[in-house]
């Protein structure tokens, strides 16, 4: 029986049915942005199958999509909920899935190339906690992606505490764009990337046909070099440590 925590976070629809299929279809349309992430740093690297991290998996969407796009990725899965790394398990069966949270990731030191921590920071009462445990996880070089609500983007002026970044009680740690790349730097990243999404906060940019105006640049484009977007992205290499760091 799943808690209601992990409840909040399962997929409203089975796979087999019209809407099930239906929300896959637009997980992979959703995720292609991260697709093109891994391309663009895999043809950075040597030749030879990335390791990827995603940390807070939940019911595992994002592997599930890298599973189908990537055979030869070594997929793992961390989340604190055994319950939704069991369905992450079904949906991806070659991940491995893992037991943890953010300030203690069951893996060695250096071993992975690339993590994920979408929509993760938010719900954290210490955020570094996560950027430093990310940083000893992955080798020299490897990458993070980050996610994260916009509490500065146009969703949020406008909707005010309607906003749906502020209705989820657990998010306990919204900032802005400039707040996490500083942050993501004290902590020994260094940015390559970074810029917000569309305007899927606001409700009338998620209905037809003005939801296209948001999810065709999206699909696209994936995330855009201004701060007014509805999440804040960001993709940051580990540099080497040194003797001050």
């Amino acid at each position: 029986m799943l808690n209601n925590e992990a409840c909040r976070y399962l997929p409203r629809y089975e796979q087999n049915t019209v809407r099930g299929r239906a929300k896959h279809l637009f997980n992979k349309l959703t995720y292609n942005v991260w697709r093109r992430e891994l391309r663009r740093f895999g043809r950075t690297q040597q030749e030879r199958p990335l390791k990827i991290v995603d940390i807070g998996c939940g019911p595992g969407f994002l592997l599930g999509c890298f599973a189908g796009w990537f055979p030869d990725m070594v997929l793992t899965g961390v989340d604190q909920s055994e319950d939704l790394l069991a369905v992450a398990k079904k949906r991806c069966p070659k991940m491995i899935p893992l037991v943890g949270d953010v300030s203690s990731v069951p893996l060695p030191d250096g071993c992975a190339d690339v993590a994920f921590a979408l929509h993760v920071v938010e719900h954290l009462p210490q955020p570094d906690l996560l950027f430093t445990e990310v940083r000893r996880i992955l080798r020299p070089g490897g990458l993070l992606v980050l996610a994260t609500p916009n509490p500065e983007g146009l969703g949020a002026r406008l909707m005010g505490k309607r906003w749906q970044g502020y209705e989820d009680p657990t998010h306990i740690a919204l900032h802005g764009p400039s707040y996490w790349t500083e942050r993501m730097k004290m902590a020994g990243f260094e940015i390559v990337r970074y810029g917000t999404t569309g305007l899927s906060g606001i409700p009338l940019f998620n209905r037809m046909p003005f939801g296209l105006i948001h999810w065709i640049p999206g699909f696209f484009f994936g995330y855009f070099s201004w701060n007014l977007g509805e999440a804040c992205v960001c993709t940051a290499v580990r540099r080497p440590r040194t003797n001050a760091s």
